[in-house]
């Protein structure tokens, strides 16, 4: 039997195991570096080798590629201190595994509003200078960008899905909640691969939104039954995996390296922006820059929303005290 260890395991994986120990569950999908496992209907549980971690994820030391151990439809028996193959051919002990929590800590400092939005204009400019793959040939008519030298040669899917892009992000600027969702529908699900294009771009922002929301709670009403309708949406859209991701990225929650590059651009820190960046870049074919081009996308809505939200509140604090007795009066 081949004996992994586990280096890191994701806090809402730790919260599901205690709840449902002794858990019988299959293989859904194999690739080197990562393994799916289905629990039940609609839950996957992912182990990776590589230095990343996803919600109801497990980081895992393991120098061969995860083909070699399983394939799908293997039954794999889940614990609380060990996950452990059916025809006992490899066995992961939990029980040294630091706990990684798997939503961004909302007790730093945010950044000023021209800070933010500074930030924001790096990572488009870095994001012009890269290979213009999957969505991101639609990042100038999304970012209202002039193109730089020439237009970027695009590709048949982003040319056919841009109008509807172009709509969300529109509804979404103007707090048209309910066209923004009715254009979603036309997003979830398109594109390839195992996140197809646009479930990536949305999921940016299904957390950006939760952010927002959480920071600011009951002044934008709406969020959570957005965040929910598309989670609810995309069960029976797109892709399991792709519907974990959203249902995940719209109660918060993403995987480590998208974490870190959201609070570097949300909150005040010291780690370098293009550095992430690019780490997130890395994933998929494609998917890592779907994400980011949903990111800046999202990251133009949350900074006029915060910008908005910070006026509002000295107005108030200015029409409160307009109405309160002067002393000695």
């Amino acid at each position: 039997m081949r004996e992994i260890f586990a280096k890191t395991v994701a806090d809402d994986l730790v919260e599901f195991l205690q709840k449902h120990p002794g858990q019988l569950a299959s293989v859904h999908s194999v690739f080197p570096h990562a393994v799916n496992i289905l629990v039940g209907e609609n839950d996957l549980v992912t182990l990776t080798n590589l230095d990343d971690i996803t919600p109801m994820g497990l980081r895992v030391d393991c120098g061969v590629s995860f083909a070699e151990l399983l394939k799908a439809g293997d039954k794999v028996m889940l614990d609380t201190d060990r996950f452990a193959a059916a025809d006992e051919t490899f066995s992961v002990h939990l029980r040294k595994a630091q706990v990684w929590e798997s939503k961004l800590r909302m007790n730093l400092a945010a950044r000023p509003a021209e800070d933010g939005a500074q930030v924001r204009r790096t990572l488009v400019s870095w994001l012009g200078e890269q290979p213009a793959q999957g969505l991101l040939p639609l990042l100038p008519r999304l970012t209202h960008q002039s193109p730089r030298n020439r237009p970027a040669a695009d590709n048949l899917y982003s040319r056919y899905i841009a109008g509807d892009l172009e709509a969300f992000t529109d509804a979404v600027k103007k707090s048209n909640w309910e066209h923004a969702l009715t254009r979603a529908d036309r997003l979830i699900g398109f594109g390839m691969g195992s996140t197809p294009a646009c479930d990536d771009f949305l999921a940016a922002y299904l957390v950006v939104f939760n952010i927002a929301e959480v920071l600011n709670p009951g002044y934008i009403s709406w969020i959570r039954e957005f965040n929910q309708a598309i989670a609810t949406k995309a069960k029976y859209r797109t892709t399991l995996i792709s519907a974990n991701m959203l249902r995940h990225a719209a109660d918060g929650k993403i995987s480590r390296s998208h974490q870190e590059l959201i609070q570097a651009c949300l909150f005040e820190n010291e780690n370098d922006l293009v550095q992430l960046a690019h780490r997130v870049m890395q994933h998929g074919a494609t998917s890592g820059g779907d994400f980011l081009l949903g990111l800046v996308c999202a990251l133009e809505w949350y900074h006029h929303i915060m910008t908005n939200t910070g006026k509002e509140g000295e107005r108030a604090w200015v029409e409160l005290n307009q109405l309160q007795p002067v002393p000695g009066i």
